[in-house]
């Protein structure tokens, strides 16, 4: 069984995450500036590896709690990464978003209250889960739209780059 904090796995998790980041901003960024790039393949990509960067603490953490909430948010996230090239229908991307944002919420919460990673990375890693949930709720809140969904986005991108340089970072 694995311990509860894995210095190696804890790099490659950052790395994933910050991967992910990184791949959201580019694919924001094409979508507003360079139209012809655009495509639903970059939210595919950034969906996919935060899924696999949730799914690697699921398999590194030996807290139960901590567990269930990398995996469902995991698998919410994957299921999201899949719907933005292919169509998966109303009831599984609602299903998706439900376990992404829960999923990835607890996840932020339980990381900071246990000091899952360094002070800084569960700080950052809990910004990330609640913006990662504003950016979920958009779909469903109308108020979320426009300029205000476009910044919280940019942040929630920014954030995944942060967290993921943080968690990364030895002790």
């Amino acid at each position: 069984m694995a311990t509860t904090r894995t210095t190696g796995g804890r790099s490659l998790v950052g790395w994933f995450v910050l991967a992910a980041g990184v791949v959201y901003l580019l694919g924001i960024l094409f979508s507003h500036i360079a139209t012809t790039l655009a495509s639903g393949w970059w939210n595919f990509f950034a969906f996919a590896l935060l899924a696999v960067g949730l799914f690697l603490l699921f398999l590194w953490r030996t807290s139960t709690l901590l567990r269930v909430a990398f995996i469902v948010g995991a698998v919410g996230w994957a299921l999201l990464a899949i719907n933005s090239v292919a169509a998966l229908g109303t009831a599984v991307v609602t299903i998706a978003t439900l376990l992404a944002l829960i999923g990835t919420l607890v996840a932020g919460i339980l990381a900071f209250m246990r000091h899952t990673f360094t002070r800084n990375a569960d700080l950052a890693f809990l910004l990330m889960a609640i913006f990662a949930a504003l950016v979920l709720l958009a779909v469903w809140a109308t108020f979320l739209g426009g300029t205000l969904g476009l910044i919280i986005a940019i942040i929630f991108g920014i954030l995944l780059i942060v967290s993921g340089l943080l968690i990364q970072r030895r002790r």
